[in-house]
């Protein structure tokens, strides 16, 4: 359309306007006429005019240059050269944006340790069009050390041009020497410095943290631009989320380059921004200690450690590996880890620890039964021992007696259900519909109907105890989040009905000799298809450090979980008194 207008389009007019726009990754272009006055030799006239280009992940590039015309019979025609599209431009150049990266800033522990940084690497290219024989080449990178599928993968990838440099691996300072003539024979590699991401050994709370790896085309196109195929970016966890902070902006250059592939002249030039180093909540030596413990648990299973003085979270991990998120993204009933909850309520409406309830094996609310585990009956007994012993058969219906409609709902609410965790990772809100009944306030009563949890949110439950109210958890160091207070006398005598729990109740097998430990188990049902499974919880805390360890399917918390959370207190108990909290 546009060689309408111009005297005796050249060959390439067209494919030279589409270079000029591709190679500069022109988003959109302005152009304002500033002049209009005679040529020089008196054939035409100049006309003069200000480019504003909007170079896509930089920004706006202006300069100014003319373009001469002449008449042709009753119109004006452009008489087209490459300097029409820039003053600096000759035949057979094209323009280019060369982005240079800053150096990824560090994932850092609580006391600035760090989890993930950068370290100096040689990274292996390959340029595309200069291969002379790709078998040949996968096999000279494999004898170096490179993984010949992943390059293979890199150097076919959507998007990829045929001058790119690709890279392809990365070999470190002390191993590249040895394998450096080999890598100089094959046609197509090129060898440049650079840096790798180097993290603490795996596992370490690998969900959370997560990995950067080589662009995908669903990230490209949710990033865009100054991201291109070939850059290595976060592909999950925190180096995903918070990307942009941890990679920063590159410098960008747009550059004339001639036609041997030469760089001429630096037109524009677009500063970076510098990445930012981002410092969680973790603790390397008590997120250690998690990993000892979910590596002797049965999978699937998840353990997570909150500091109970600022919901920041110490250690996570789930298991398997390659499984989802179940410590933050697990959705789960709770059973009667959730007693904590409603425990609370009563004692909120007068309910003395030491006041006598029933604990019959069974009771019948809105038509559904309740039982005990075992089917057993403590009868007449202290509240504190129908909590310490779990007796769904007094709290189902004392709920259902003694709280109004949406007591318990607001009890729950006061404990964080239904608020978004607010992570900058993926983490699930934990969910309590309002009962519809008698039947549904019993079983929420106890953990069970349409409640859920994360073992996140259960930690922060037992957090909430140790701290005196609950806040929302957090994963970036900073100011803590706000509490919601729990009454003096409530968090008192809860800290003494967990802690009687672990003394002679269903999780005696939580106790580690010599420490104050509080806590409460959980066997949360639910339905597997052929029958009822039954997931083990215990949820606690002992000193600073507020805990939740679950075991999907296991069974029993007292028999499943408990052991774990025994094991992983002695492993607190046993690290240095000035750790990272």
């Amino acid at each position: 359309m546009a060689s309408r207008f111009v005297t005796g389009p050249p060959a390439g007019f067209t494919a030279a306007h589409q270079d000029w726009a591709e190679g500069v990754g022109a988003s959109s272009a302005a152009f304002t006429v500033e002049e209009v006055f005679p040529a020089d030799d008196g054939a035409g006239a100049v006309v003069t005019f200000t480019a504003t280009i909007e170079v896509a992940g930089a920004g706006a590039w202006e300069y100014e240059s003319s373009v001469p015309v002449v008449r042709a019979g009753q119109r004006w025609l452009v008489d087209w050269s490459p300097a029409v599209l820039h003053p600096s431009l000759e035949e057979g150049d094209t323009l280019r944006v060369v982005r240079t990266w800053p150096t990824r800033a560090a994932i850092l522990a609580i006391d600035a340790r760090p989890i993930a940084s950068e370290q100096s690497v040689k990274v292996i290219g390959v340029v595309p069009e200069q291969v002379e024989d790709l078998t040949e080449l996968l096999a000279g990178l494999e004898a170096a050390g490179i993984d010949p599928e992943q390059a293979r993968d890199a150097i076919e990838a959507p998007a990829v041009q045929p001058d790119w440099f690709v890279p392809v691996g990365t070999l470190s300072e002390s191993a590249y020497p040895a394998v450096a003539d080999t890598l100089d024979a094959l046609p197509g590699v090129l060898v440049r410095e650079g840096t790798e991401r180097t993290r603490l050994p795996s596992p370490f709370a690998d969900h959370v943290v997560g990995s950067t790896g080589v662009m995908t085309v669903e990230l490209l196109e949710a990033l865009g631009p100054p991201y291109s195929a070939t850059d290595t970016v976060g592909r999950s966890g925190l180096e995903l989320a918070l990307e942009e902070r941890l990679a920063g902006t590159p410098d960008q250059q747009v550059q004339r380059v001639n036609r041997y592939g030469r760089m001429m002249e630096v037109l524009a030039t677009f500063p970076g921004t510098a990445p930012e180093a981002v410092t969680t909540t973790l603790d390397i030596d008590v997120q250690e200690a998690v990993e000892a413990v979910i590596a002797t648990a049965p999978e699937p299973a998840a353990v997570v450690v909150v500091d109970a003085a600022t919901g920041g979270i110490r250690g996570v991990a789930s298991r398997p590996l390659d499984g989802f998120d179940r410590a933050l993204s697990g959705l789960y009933p709770p059973g009667s880890a959730f007693k904590v909850v409603t425990a609370a309520a009563l004692l909120g409406e007068g309910v003395t620890p030491l006041q006598v309830v029933d604990c019959p094996e069974e009771v019948t609310l809105g038509g559904r039964r309740f039982t005990n585990a075992g089917e057993a009956a403590l009868g007449q007994i202290p509240f504190v021992d129908a909590f310490a012993f779990s007796c769904n058969t007094t709290f189902a219906p004392l709920a259902t007696a003694l709280l109004d409609p949406g007591e318990l709902a607001a009890a729950a609410a006061g404990f964080g259900f239904n608020t978004a965790p607010g992570l900058p990772v993926p983490a699930s809100t934990p969910v309590f519909p309002e009962p519809a009944d008698d039947a549904e306030e019993g079983a929420a009563a106890i953990g069970q109907g349409r409640v859920l949890a994360s073992p996140l949110h259960l930690a922060t439950v037992a957090a909430a105890v140790a701290g005196g109210g609950w806040q929302p958890p957090s994963l970036l160091a900073g100011e803590p989040p706000q509490r919601t207070p729990l009454s003096a006398e409530v968090a008192a005598d809860l800290a003494d009905l967990m802690l009687r729990v672990v003394a002679y109740g269903t999780g005696v097998a939580a106790a580690v000799e010599g420490e104050e430990v509080h806590g409460k188990t959980g066997t949360a049902e639910y339905e597997t298809g052929s029958g009822l499974g039954s997931h083990a919880w215990f949820i606690g805390y002992w000193e600073g450090y507020a805990f939740a360890v679950l075991v999907e399917g296991g069974g029993a918390g007292g028999t499943v979980a408990a052991p774990l959370a025994a094991d992983l207190v002695g492993r607190l108990a046993a690290l240095p008194a000035d750790g990272g909290q």
